[in-house]
Parts: structure tokens; C-alpha cells; sequence
């Protein structure tokens, strides 16, 4: 792991409570995540393990021991109690199954599960979502939250209606304030569920629950649910705009907080992360390779002990970049458009939900978490966020650990573009309960007020990509229904499509044919897909504008992708470029000099070097080693170089060897190579109902004659028996005139012989 010095360039501040434990030996006991952190958690109610809340923000309540749930789907607090978490998740201990858990076991309060936290316009709390359990309320949605030091001010609507709401807790009370805006409805929410019956005072404003929980309230009325009498609600009448108190205690009389300055903490309040840390950038002085490779150092020793597995990038400015990490920070380091002597990092938000996408549009900084897209908004201009706002939050989540929402791309209309994974179980075989946006891309209108399905039928897409033309496409994994690694391509005329792995279908697929992929990737290629860039005009890459670059995040690669169309099918082959990555690479960025920036982490099957990485790539007009046009022909390929070849070794059939092989398609995790000379169809066949990963029949195809031609640039082979085969893998080990080494290969599948 780097391990880099840094300089605290700020005074010692004086830290607001957040999650931490000093003395323990796992980081993410260590790591102080913030005041607010958003996840999917289980809890125990009366007695019983239960799913909490698939989209929820744990908050702390500001004594340094006490926490609240709140849901936000249904809009209400799932309870408090004093404790913090039993940990789980994949992103802190790597669990498949086991999510974070709340340590409730005694809280002050709890919600059932299952309904509606506020009533609709016929005061009914059932649970009429399309997928009851999961996703939005028509007449209740959450709008994000503020954040002011370490207050959290929640931010929701309900029936037309704006509600802000902070938590806290001292001596053993929790208080709950509102702020309700004009209001032309009654409106009532569940404040409380207990297993035995409440009792209320005459008033209204005071009620006890056999279980000895005393509620206090101020600015509405307290009622037992007539059909629940375990359930306590709260009443607040329509009208003008109201301030209203709800105090908890259990064993006591509450003792309510004092009521608080909604105007001010709306409006920016002191910064959490005073510290900014700075960094020495190493800048290669290398210019032997056509790349040379500069390391932007990250603050990995930082005082909140943040972990930071950067999983999405954007540039606000030529100088600043905007990062975010799969364990919920986000980062700012501004210094590069200099020397990188002084590289300035500064933690701008944290607790967001395994943010791996970011896109700054407009000096809007978005970011793509499994719950929601996020904008975040500095209020007062200290650089940290103090409004996490919602953009879009109509993904559907469940509880599954493999549901990653990965990137956040644009197009030149300004909709977003995020793919999202499917619910696969444990161990990576098979799935869970799917729901409508497993396994697809997403497209988001540029006011966020539309989510729509654009493909289905992925599995793991690790990333996506957005062509100049509209093109769409993402790099998908290996596993059921994926026999290999590939690169999913549509044109925007194409759209909607499906690609491939059957129970991600979804309604949109149904009918739909498979779209076939770009190109397979055998496991050597790359066994984790991530997202692919294009190559603006006027970069100076040494590749060519317009081309698409295929990010890997297994191999920790680069690989240049050489389309070519055939008839009416479009095929391609990769060839990856010598480009050295301290981590892997997940995602990608050209930068206004011409230089791609390259971002990844270490998290899942990876062979990624370091935790973490962030990387500038220059082309140094060195000559690139990877051929700029693969052509597959009648009776062989064509590989076309942008530096002269030395013919002599061009023309020797021994500078090249070819194999070729198939896969095939089932719903058993990957597949084994085939031969497509000697069709085996009782391996085949057998490969549909059990796992064939042992089978290794590739075919040595004879490299029967090689020619230079004219341009002294291309290379023409003739291939034995040149056929259709999913995977074509052409090696060569050649020169240019200069003597300087051309040697790999190019991985390509070939639907169509010309």
C-alpha cells in the first residue's frame, strides 16, 4: 500500500463525535464516517432479526453514543437507541451475506417495518407500492438532507407538503423536531410501535406504553392506532406552517431538547474536516516507453482514518478533481495543474451509499450511489457539502451485497448514464429476488426527473461507457448466463436492448433478442470488465480520436478496441497498450492537456497492486506497440501499425501463432473453451447443466503465409481454415525499422468471415 507523507495545512480542529472506536484492530472500526451514513442495515425488532431499511441514514444524535434509523423510502425513523453497529458488508469486512446490523437491542423506540411512515391523503399507511417493500411512495418523497456541523437536518415532502426534521439525544431522551410547511391535509405519521398497547393522556400530548415508553409531544396530538393499539401516532393539523417536538424516553419522563434554528442550519454551518491535507505528486521522468505514467499520491494516512478505495472521478476545473470512495467519502485535490509538488486534498462529505460514479455538470458536482444520485451543494463556500440533495432515487434496491450501481457518464444531450448489477448470491453463483433495475443501464433525464431502463440483461457490469454518437456500453463479468468477460456495445438507434444474462431480462428484454458482445475477453484478457472511454478529438494519445479505450479492472489494463463492421455485424478485437497501473483500472478521463487519467481500487477479484490508485497517463510520441486497425479477412486478418514494420521479421510465419476456441452460453457460471475444428457436442451439451471452467480446448490454427504490404505498415496472415470462432487470439512478436520490439497480441471475436 502507498504510504506517502502528508502535511496537515490547517490548525488541529476539534472534531465533532463521529464513528469511531480508537483503540480496535480493523480499519473500518477505526474510520470515523461522519454524522450521516447511508446503507442498507438489519436490526432487531421485538425480539425478532429483521431487514431495517434497504435505503437508510444512520444518524448520530449528538451524545456520542446514541443513533437513529430513518428510512428513506418510507420517511421515517426505524428507531433509536443507544450503540452503534455489528459490522458486515462488503465494503468493510467483505461479507457476501451479512449486512451492517444495528446494536439496538435496547432501543428507546422502534417502527415496524412494512408500511408507510406518514399516511396518504386517505389516512391509510399501507404499503401500495408497485414491489411492496421496496421503492418510493407516490405521496411522501425524500429530498435529501443538510448538513450543519454535526447536525443532520432531514429534507422530505409529504402530500405537497415540505418537512424538515433533526434527531437528537441527551440523558437518556431522544427528541424529534419538525418543521411541517403550510399544509392543506392532515397529516400523520407513525412515531412509534410497541408490543404492548399505548395509553394517552386526555390532551393529546402525552401517551405511556406498557413497555415504558413515555412520548411527549409539542405542535400536534398523540393517538393510539385504533386497529394497532401497539402503534402511536402523531397528529398535525392542516393549516399554516408549524414547528413541532416529539421526546422519547424509556423509564422516564422525556426531557425534551430545545427546539432548533431550522433557518440557520439550512444555510451552511462549521466544516467537520477543517484538515487539508497535501501531498507530493511523483511526476515519471520517463520517456524510453510511449507512456509515461505520474502518480497523484493519496492521503491514505489522514486523521479520520478514511479508507479510501476511489471508485469514481471528475474534473470540476483543469486543476481540481472531485473523487469518490466505495466506503461513502468524497474528496477533493486541487493541485494539478501544476508541478504536483503540492497536491491540496480536502474531505468534502462523507456516509454516501458505495458512491462509484461521479459527473460534474455545470459545476455541479453528481454522484452515483446504490440508493440514490446525489447532488452535492456547498452552501457557504468552505468546500465542504452541506446539502446532499437528491437528484434521482427511483433505482430499486434490495438487500443483496452484489447490487453495485457503478459510474455516471453523460451524453452530449446532458442525460445520465449508470449501470447497475445483479442480486447474485453468495459466492457468485446464481441469483436472488430480482427487481425491475437489476441487472440494466440506466438513463436519467438532465433535470433528474426521469429514470428509464435503456438495457437489460447484465450481471456485473463494473462500468459504462458513452460514445460521441450516443453509443452505449459496459464492461460485463463472467458468471451465469456469462461465459466469458466482454465488452456489451449498442448504438443509440439500437436501443433498448438486451445483452444477454436471462434472469435480468426484466419486462423491457422480454421478446428482445441477444444482443451479442462487442468482443468476449478470455480470463487472461480480463476477468473483471469495468467502464470504456473514448478518445476526444485533438488529444495527442497515440491513438486515434474517436477510439474507444476498454478499461480493466481484473488485469489492472488498458486495451485499445479495434472495431470492425462486417456485413451487418460489428466485431472487435483488444489490444492492450503498455500502460503501467499502480492499482487497477475502473475508471477513466481525458483531461483538456490530452492526458487520461485513470482511477481504480482493490475490492473483488483483482490483481491490482496497491488498495488504491490515481494516475495521470501522457503519451510521450514514443511509437505505440499496438496495431490502430485489425481487419479479419477471407482467409485470415490484417493487422495494420502506425510505424513501418521490419520486413524481414513480417514476413516470417514464425513471428506469429494463432488459437482459437468457444464458449458456451448457459445458466452455469462461465464456460469452458471449446473447439471450433473438432466440435466436442457431448462436452458441449454437458457444459448447459454443469460448470465446464476445466475444459481447455483450444485450437493451434497454422499461420500458413504473412505478407508486408505495400505501406510497409500492415501485416497480412492467412490463417488454416479461416471460420467464424468466439475468440480469435493472434500473437506476434515483431519490430519496427528501428529495431524496437512490437510484441503482443490481439484477443478479437469473430461472428462474420468477409
Amino acid at each position: 500500500m502507498q504510504k506517502p507523507a502528508y502535511v496537515i495545512a490547517a490548525v488541529a480542529a476539534t472534531l465533532a463525535p463521529l464513528h469511531a472506536a480508537p483503540e480496535k484492530s480493523n480499519w473500518y472500526e477505526e474510520m470515523k464516517i461522519g454524522p450521516a451514513w447511508s446503507n442498507t442495515f438489519d436490526d432487531t425488532f421485538q425480539g425478532q432479526k429483521r431487514l431495517a431499511a434497504v435505503k437508510g441514514i444512520l444518524l448520530e444524535l449528538g451524545d456520542e453514543k446514541s443513533h437513529a434509523l430513518f428510512d428513506t423510502e418510507t420517511l421515517g425513523l426505524v428507531n433509536a437507541y443507544e450503540g452503534f453497529v455489528h459490522w458486515g458488508g462488503t465494503p468493510w469486512t467483505g461479507a457476501h451475506a451479512k449486512l451492517v446490523a444495528l446494536a439496538d437491542e435496547t432501543p428507546v423506540f422502534n417502527t415496524a417495518r412494512g408500511t408507510a411512515k406518514w399516511a396518504d391523503a386517505s389516512g391509510s399507511f399501507d404499503d401500495k407500492r408497485p414491489i411492496p417493500g421496496y421503492g418510493n411512495f407516490e405521496h411522501a418523497r425524500f429530498n435529501g438532507y443538510f448538513r450543519s456541523g454535526s447536525t443532520i437536518v432531514l429534507d422530505y415532502t409529504v402530500l405537497g407538503s415540505r418537512v424538515l426534521e433533526t434527531v437528537s439525544a441527551k440523558d437518556g431522551t431522544v427528541t424529534r423536531a419538525f418543521e411541517v410547511a403550510a399544509r392543506k391535509n392532515d397529516l400523520t405519521t407513525i412515531i412509534s410501535d410497541e408490543a404492548k398497547p399505548f395509553t394517552v393522556a386526555a390532551d393529546g400530548l402525552s401517551a405511556k406504553s406498557g413497555d415504558g415508553l413515555t412520548v411527549a409531544v409539542k405542535g400536534g396530538k398523540l393517538a393510539a392506532d385504533a386497529k394497532n393499539p401497539g402503534r402511536l401516532l402523531l397528529r398535525l393539523a392542516k393549516g399554516d406552517k408549524l414547528a413541532a417536538q416529539v421526546a422519547y424516553a424509556r423509564g422516564s419522563d422525556p426531557k425534551p431538547a430545545a427546539a432548533p434554528d431550522f433557518a440557520a442550519l439550512i444555510k451552511g454551518g462549521a466544516p467537520l474536516w477543517k484538515e487539508k491535507i497535501e501531498t507530493v505528486g511523483t511526476v515519471s521522468t520517463d520517456t524510453k516507453e510511449p507512456y509515461a505514467t505520474d502518480v497523484v499520491t493519496l492521503p491514505l494516512d489522514n486523521p479520520w482514518k478514511a479508507n479510501l478505495r476511489f471508485g469514481g472521478f471528475d474534473f470540476l476545473d483543469d486543476d481540481t478533481a472531485v473523487l469518490s470512495a466505495w466506503n461513502g467519502d468524497v474528496w477533493t485535490v486541487k493541485g494539478l495543474k501544476g508541478d504536483w509538488k503540492k497536491l491540496t486534498w480536502q474531505r468534502i462529505a462523507s456516509g454516501l451509499f458505495e458512491p462509484l460514479g461521479v459527473k460534474i455538470v455545470n459545476g455541479v458536482i453528481h454522484v452515483n450511489g446504490r440508493d440514490q444520485i446525489t447532488q452535492l451543494i456547498d452552501l457557504n463556500g468552505d468546500g465542504e457539502i452541506d446539502q446532499f440533495k437528491t437528484f434521482n432515487r427511483d433505482v430499486y434496491v434490495t438487500e443483496n451485497f452484489h447490487e453495485f450501481a457503478f459510474d455516471l457518464q453523460t451524453d452530449k444531450q446532458g442525460n445520465f448514464y449508470f449501470s447497475k448489477a445483479g442480486p447474485v448470491k453468495s459466492g457468485g453463483r446464481g441469483f436472488d429476488k430480482t427487481l425491475p433495475n437489476n441487472g440494466t443501464i440506466m438513463k436519467v433525464s438532465p433535470d433528474g426527473k426521469k429514470l428509464e431502463v435503456i438495457a437489460t440483461g447484465l450481471r456485473a457490469p463494473g462500468g459504462v461507457g458513452v460514445g460521441p454518437n450516443g453509443e452505449i456500453s459496459a464492461g460485463e463479468n463472467e458468471g451465469s448466463w456469462e461465459p466469458a468477460c466482454k465488452i456489451s456495445f449498442a448504438k443509440a438507434s439500437d436501443l433498448p436492448v438486451f445483452f444477454g444474462c436471462e434472469p435480468t431480462r426484466q419486462e423491457l428484454g422480454k421478446g428482445k433478442p441477444y444482443t451479442e458482445p462487442l468482443c468476449f475477453l478470455p480470463m487472461d484478457t480480463d476477468n473483471s470488465g469495468a467502464s470504456q472511454v473514448w478518445v476526444p478529438q485533438g488529444a495527442k494519445f497515440g491513438v486515434n480520436p474517436g477510439e474507444m479505450l476498454h478499461l480493466s479492472y481484473g488485469q489492472s489494463s488498458i486495451y485499445r478496441v479495434l472495431p470492425q463492421q462486417v456485413g451487418s455485424r460489428l466485431q472487435a478485437g483488444v489490444s492492450k497498450l503498455p500502460i503501467k497501473l499502480q492499482s487497477s483500472a475502473m475508471r477513466a478521463r481525458f483531461a483538456t492537456d490530452g492526458s487520461l487519467y485513470v482511477l481504480g481500487f482493490r475490492g473483488w477479484q483483482t490483481n491490482a497492486a496497491n488498495e488504491s490508485g490515481f494516475q495521470r497517463v501522457r503519451y510521450t510520441g514514443k511509437p505505440v506497440p499496438a496495431p490502430d486497425k485489425y481487419e479479419v479477412t477471407k482467409t485470415g486478418v490484417k493487422l495494420h501499425f502506425a510505424q513501418e514494420i521490419d520486413p524481414e521479421l513480417a514476413k516470417d510465419v514464425a513471428s506469429y501463432s494463432a488459437q482459437r476456441w468457444n464458449y458456451v452460453r448457459s445458466s452455469q457460471y462461465g464456460s469452458g473453451e471449446f473447439s471450433v475444428d473438432r466440435p466436442d457436442k457431448a462436452a458441449e451439451e454437458a457444459a448447459v447443466n454443469k460448470e465446464s471452467k476445466n475444459v481447455k480446448q483450444r485450437d493451434t490454427v497454422k499461420v500458413t503465409a504473412a505478407k508486408l504490404l505495400s505501406d510497409n505498415k500492415t501485416v497480412e496472415l492467412e490463417l488454416e481454415g479461416m471460420k467464424p470462432s468466439m475468440q480469435l487470439k493472434v500473437t506476434y512478436d515483431l519490430e519496427d525499422k528501428d529495431g524496437n520490439p512490437i510484441k503482443s497480441n490481439v484477443t478479437s471475436t469473430v461472428y462474420q468471415v468477409p
